[in-house]
């Protein structure tokens, strides 16, 4: 690699040469040595390339369809720009699973959480007085069921039966004559209404609007009345339906039931479930007025971790979800100019494939790989460098080295290292990322 380091070896080999030559035996003048430092200081040469100061070859952390490519190729985007963006779909769905999730678990956490101080509260002045309350209706209850049916109890129960067969008996009895008559009257002096007011309205119907509506109002009003008189006539001479007789047969039988009960007395299951209720009133007013015990307190705090726990869980699967989303897009790191797109919307891209070169060409620089660890081990970082460019012919750059990488790389079976290199002179107006170019740096002792 280094060709010019040799030539100059060798050039300083022939002219110590030709020096002894001429001289014979005597001692060599210091006018060799000033000729080897006239002819310049030690370079070694490779080839390079232009690239932007910083760069970055950007590709999705996810698979799935490209929805939306937001820049061409050329463009310039500033960093955080949204570039290009994959169908979020099933992203988005995942979220707001996940978000739902959160808010159901953040319920639970606060009923826990109610329950747990409703726990610890002593019991208030009301809801105990509300347990005392229902205790005395319990054991009212059951004294009354122990006492046994009162002969006013069986006279309201016996009087119950008796209404209700009046009922059934005015049923089945049908319409009295009086009440036909009656009724067909109030109809026959409907319809003679009807007709008056059928009279005045036909009057009236071809004059002034404002005239005629009253007397259609009233014609309405009459024929109405009309129709309810001649129902509950129709009513009156149909009789009593089968529904109707129905209905009250089993009203007769409801009292009747009721009077046998009343006059029986409560049975012993009865009484035994009245004790019962007794004895639920008692415990609950009991538990009101000794309040929470240990173990509930323990309880509803357990209740609360629970909850707790899955608050942190639904907030885990939520942070994850958005993760997931903000994988779908792919964001500008640096400002800068897109230099390839690779990706056509539409397409099924794999996570890790290259989308999109983006560089930050706002100053470049020089970058070669080209140098074997026998032409590194004497470069220096602030090493001078001489630039030339294959596609500017006769222009001249020069810049000095800014990095050296540490780690080295096996290319063609040589081991080779990277050296970055500043511009430090020369129009760089022309050049673009990626062109050759052909690099002298100097070599030496610590520069």
């Amino acid at each position: 690699m280094n060709l010019k380091l040799i030539a100059t070896t060798l050039a300083l080999t022939l002219m110590v040469g030709i020096t002894a030559a001429c001289g014979g035996s005597e001692t060599p003048t210091a006018e060799p040595v000033a000729e080897a430092q006239a002819a310049g200081p030690a370079v070694v040469s490779a080839e390079a390339f232009v690239v932007p100061v910083a760069d970055a070859d950007l590709s999705f952390e996810v698979g799935g369809r490209v929805a939306d490519i937001k820049v061409e190729e050329g463009d310039t985007v500033a960093k955080g720009d949204v570039l290009a963006q994959l169908d979020q779909t099933t992203y988005q769905a995942n979220l707001a699973s996940a978000e739902a999730a959160l808010f159901e678990a953040e319920a639970n956490l606060a009923k826990a959480q109610a329950d747990l101080a409703k726990t610890r509260a002593s019991a208030t002045p009301e809801q105990i007085a509300q347990a005392e309350a229902a205790l005395a209706k319990a054991q009212a209850a059951l004294a009354e069921r122990i006492a046994g049916p009162t002969e006013e109890a069986i006279n309201v129960a016996r009087a119950e039966v008796y209404a209700a067969q009046a009922s059934l008996n005015e049923v089945l009895a049908g319409s009295r004559d009086e009440d036909i008559q009656a009724a067909s009257a109030k109809m026959l002096q409907a319809e003679a209404e009807v007709r008056l007011a059928q009279a005045d309205y036909d009057k009236f119907v071809y004059g002034d609007p404002k005239v005629a509506e009253p007397y259609g109002v009233a014609l309405q009003k009459a024929t109405l009345t009309y129709e309810a008189a001649k129902a509950e006539y129709n009513k009156l001479v149909s009789g009593a339906t089968e529904e109707a007789i129905a209905v009250a047969r089993a009203g007769v039988a409801k009292a009747q039931a009721a009077l046998a009960q009343a006059q029986a007395g409560a049975t012993p299951e009865q009484i035994a479930q009245t004790q019962a209720d007794v004895a639920s009133a008692q415990a609950a007013l009991d538990e009101l007025k000794a309040g929470a015990t240990d173990e509930d307190i323990a309880v509803a705090e357990a209740g609360v971790k629970i909850a707790e726990a899955g608050v942190e869980s639904a907030k885990t699967g939520v942070t994850s979800a958005q993760a997931e989303l903000a994988k779908t897009e792919l964001i500008a790191p640096l400002s800068g100019t897109i230099g390839s797109l690779n990706i056509e919307e539409g397409e099924i891209v794999q996570p890790g494939t290259l989308a999109i070169s983006l560089g930050d060409n706002s100053r470049w620089q020089i970058e070669t790989d080209d140098l074997t660890e026998i032409d590194v081990v004497n470069v220096r970082p602030g090493a001078n460098v001489s630039i030339s460019v294959d596609a500017l012919p006769g222009e001249e750059f020069t810049g000095k080295v800014v990095r050296i990488t540490p780690k080295s790389e096996t290319k063609a079976g040589d081991v080779t290292y990277t050296v970055l290199i500043d511009i430090t002179d020369g129009d760089t107006s022309k050049l673009r990322w990626g062109m050759t170019t052909f690099v002298d740096i100097e070599i030496g002792p610590e520069l």
